[in-house]
């Protein structure tokens, strides 16, 4: 009976010693894929093309390019691949316009100075004003 719990045992041990060896060598991929990625930006006109479907996470505007790359021969590996473009498109989707910056500045400024003067009507203390 106890050499059936200690076989068991090792079994068990070395099935998820070798579980965690798989999964290394694919996270160190994805996270040079991360890396290499923070440099990825889209051109004026794809960026154009891009906002009319920014849904499109498949698309080849995201595919890896060998100047942002440390080491091309990771081109041929599909997990670097995946998570490049899954990357590259989510630093995309999150980039936003001058004019979007724009207007969240123009809103905060009006509700500043609409709800600043509200507060000091409202709070009957305008005699501290005068």
């Amino acid at each position: 009976m106890l050499k059936v719990l200690i076989i068991g045992v090792l079994l068990v041990s070395f099935s998820a010693l070798k579980g965690e060896a798989q999964t290394l060598g694919a996270d160190s991929v994805t996270k040079a894929a991360f890396a290499d990625a923070r440099s990825f930006r889209l051109d004026k006109q794809d960026m154009k093309r891009f906002r009319k479907d920014r849904k499109n996470s498949h698309s080849d505007f995201f595919k890896p390019v060998k100047a942002n790359m440390r080491d091309t021969a990771l081109l041929k590996d599909s997990v670097y691949v995946t998570a490049y473009r899954q990357a590259a498109y989510n630093k995309t989707r999150k980039r936003r316009t001058a004019w979007h910056y724009a207007w969240v500045t123009a809103a905060v400024y009006d509700g500043i100075f609409l709800v600043l003067p509200l507060t000091v009507i409202l709070s009957g203390n305008t005699a501290n004003l005068r």
